[in-house]
C-alpha cells in the first residue's frame, strides 16, 4: 500500500490517518448542483512560465491543508501540485462525503490553486481507489463495469472543469503484481485519458505506479499517461524487523535503482517520475547500532511511529545530545535515542537533504522526467528541502575543476614513457557527464601525444581520478626539456580546462 503517514507528530499509518479525518467538517463550501464549490473563484493557470529544468510533482494531501498552506509552498520549485485524494466508490461515483473531496473543493485548496496558477504551476486532483479486502471486491466491481467507469469519467471531468484543473492523477492500490485486476486497469486508464485529453487539451495525466507492477501495466500505461510516478519508497515500514532506510538508493536487497532498472525495460526514462519520501519511521530496537533489530513486543516496548522530515528535525532540536547520522551505504539520515518510558532504544530513519540530493542526482543522470514528492509540507518550518530542489532543478550551478599531472617519466629500451593523471571534481550543484581529452607538448609547443577517455558521469563533490600510462616516443626523436600537459573535460554543454602542468623530460 502507498504509505499515508503522515500528519506531523501524529498518526503512524494510513488507516489511522483516514479514520482521524473522515468526520471533519469542510469549511467554505457552497453547494451548486452535483459539484461542491468553494466560495473563492478559481483563476486559470498562467502558461509559459517554466522555471524548472525537470518536473517536480508534489502531492499535497488533505491533512496538510489549512489556511497557512498557501504561504508555505515555494511555487517556483514545483511544476505540479497534486491534491490528494478524491475517493472513488465501486459504482464509479465520487465520494463527496469524504474529507479529501471536501478539502479539495474548499477555500484552502482554492487559495493554493490560485497561487500556483499565478506562478504557472499545474494543479490537479488525485483520484484514488484503495481496496485491501480479500478478492478486492470494490476494485473488481469498478474495473469490470463499463457503467461504473462511465459514471466516474463524467463526474471526474465535471469536477476538474469546476476547479480549473490542469490534468489529473490516478492512484489505484493494489493493482498489478499479485492482483489479477491489472488486465482491466490498462484499458480503463486509456479510456479515461482519451476522454480527459479530448475535453481538456494539453492536460496531463499521471499514474502512481507501484515498483512491483507487472510488465502488462507498466508497458500498457505508456501510450495513455503522460507520466508514471514510481512509488520508490516504503521499502521498510511499520512491519519491518530491521530498521533502515525507507528508500535505499543502492546497496540493499530491494532498492530504488534495482526497481527503476526493471521499469526501464518497459517504459522510457522521460515518461517516469522518481518518487521520493519526505518521511520516515521510528522503531523500538534492541541495540544502538545502525540497522538495529526491531523489537517484536510492541505492547511492552511501544509501537512503530511514522515521522515527517519536520518532526524528526523538531525532535533533534529538542534533544541536542541526540545526533543525526548518515547511512552512506543505503543513503539515509538516522538517529538513535533512549525511550525511558518503555525501557528501550528507538531508531529513526528518514530521508533528509543529503539523501534526497543523491536521489535527485540519480534522476538527473538517468534522464527521468523529474521527481514526485510524498508529501509536500512534511518539511514544514524548515527550508532545507526546498533549497535542495532549488540547487538541483531551479538554479543549478554547472562547474568542474579539471587538473592533470605527469610523473614517472622513464626510458625503457629506447622509448620514453610517462604516467598521466587526470583529475576532475564537480564544483557545481548537479552531476556532469563529460569525456577527458589531454595533450602533451614539448618546449616548442609541438604536439607530442594526446588521448581521450570515454564519457563518464561525475557527481557533486566527488573527485574522479584517471591514470594512463603513455608512450611519448623514442628518445632519439624527442627533445629534452620542459614539456606541458593540458587537460579538458568536454560535455555537451561546455568545456572545462585545466591549468597548464609543466614537467621535465630529460631524455
Amino acid at each position: 500500500m502507498r504509505p499515508h503517514p503522515i500528519r506531523q507528530r501524529a498518526l503512524p499509518a494510513a488507516l489511522a490517518v483516514l479514520l482521524a479525518f473522515v468526520l471533519l467538517p469542510a469549511a467554505g463550501l457552497v453547494t451548486n448542483g452535483p459539484v461542491a464549490r468553494a466560495a473563492t473563484e478559481i483563476r486559470p493557470r498562467i502558461t509559459g512560465i517554466q522555471p524548472l529544468d525537470h518536473e517536480v510533482y508534489g502531492y499535497l494531501p488533505y491533512w496538510r491543508l489549512d489556511a497557512g498552506t498557501v504561504d508555505r509552498i515555494q511555487y517556483d520549485l514545483v511544476s505540479t501540485i497534486a491534491f490528494f485524494g478524491i475517493g472513488i466508490k465501486s459504482s464509479g461515483a465520487l465520494d463527496t462525503n469524504w474529507v479529501g473531496y471536501k478539502e479539495y473543493v474548499g477555500d484552502d485548496a482554492a487559495a493554493v490553486t490560485n497561487a500556483a496558477h499565478d506562478h504557472g504551476v499545474r494543479v490537479v486532483p488525485t483520484f484514488q481507489l484503495f481496496d485491501s479486502a480479500a478478492g478486492y471486491p470494490k476494485m473488481t466491481k469498478f474495473l469490470t463495469s463499463t457503467a461504473a467507469q462511465d459514471t466516474f469519467i463524467t463526474q471526474a471531468l465535471d469536477l476538474m472543469a469546476a476547479r480549473k484543473a490542469d490534468g489529473a492523477g490516478l492512484d489505484f492500490e493494489p493493482v498489478g503484481g499479485l492482483n489479477p485486476l491489472g488486465i482491466y486497469y490498462v484499458p480503463f486508464v486509456a479510456k479515461f485519458a482519451a476522454a480527459m485529453h479530448k475535453r481538456f487539451p494539453g492536460s496531463q495525466l499521471v499514474n502512481a505506479t507501484s515498483v512491483g507492477s507487472s510488465e502488462r501495466i507498466i508497458r500498457g500505461l505508456v501510450p495513455s499517461v503522460d507520466r508514471q510516478m514510481v512509488m520508490t519508497y516504503n521499502y521498510r515500514w511499520s512491519g519491518s524487523t530491521i530498521a533502515g532506510a525507507i528508500a535505499p538508493l543502492d546497496h540493499a536487497a530491494r532498492n530504488v535503482k534495482i526497481h527503476m532498472d526493471r521499469i526501464l525495460q518497459w517504459a522510457p526514462a522521460k515518461s517516469l517520475l522518481l518518487g521520493v519520501p519526505y518521511y520516515g519511521y521510528d522503531w523500538p530496537v534492541t541495540t544502538t547500532v545502525p540497522n538495529a533489530s526491531v523489537r517484536s513486543d510492541k505492547t511492552t516496548f511501544g509501537s512503530v511511529k511514522s515521522v515527517t522530515y519536520a518532526s524528526a528535525r523538531d525532535f533533534l532540536a529538542a534533544h541536542p545530545t541526540v545526533k543525526r547520522q548518515y547511512d552512506a551505504l543505503e543513503g539515509s539520515a538516522f538517529y538513535t535515542y533512549r525511550d525511558d518510558a518503555h525501557a528501550t532504544y528507538r531508531q529513526v530513519y528518514f530521508d533528509d537533504e543529503q539523501s534526497l540530493g543523491a536521489k535527485y542526482d540519480y534522476a538527473i543522470v538517468s534522464g527521468y522526467a523529474g521527481v514526485g514528492i510524498w508529501t509536500l509540507d512534511n518539511d514544514q518550518g524548515y527550508p532545507d528541502l526546498w533549497n535542495v530542489l532549488r540547487a538541483k532543478f531551479y538554479a543549478p550551478i554547472h562547474g568542474v575543476a579539471v587538473d592533470g599531472r605527469v610523473w614517472g617519466v622513464r626510458r625503457v629500451t629506447g622509448s620514453v614513457y610517462a604516467t598521466v593523471r587526470l583529475y576532475a571534481t564537480v564544483t557545481g550543484t548537479v552531476p556532469e557527464r563529460g569525456a577527458f581529452r589531454w595533450t602533451l607538448r614539448d618546449g616548442t609547443g609541438k604536439l607530442v601525444t594526446w588521448g581521450t577517455m570515454p564519457s563518464r558521469i561525475l557527481y557533486p563533490q566527488h573527485k574522479v581520478l584517471v591514470t594512463v600510462r603513455v608512450r611519448l616516443g623514442t628518445a632519439a626523436a624527442l627533445r629534452a626539456g620542459t614539456y606541458t600537459l593540458r587537460v579538458r573535460l568536454i560535455s555537451s554543454r561546455t568545456t572545462w580546462r585545466s591549468p597548464t602542468f609543466s614537467f621535465r623530460q630529460r631524455y
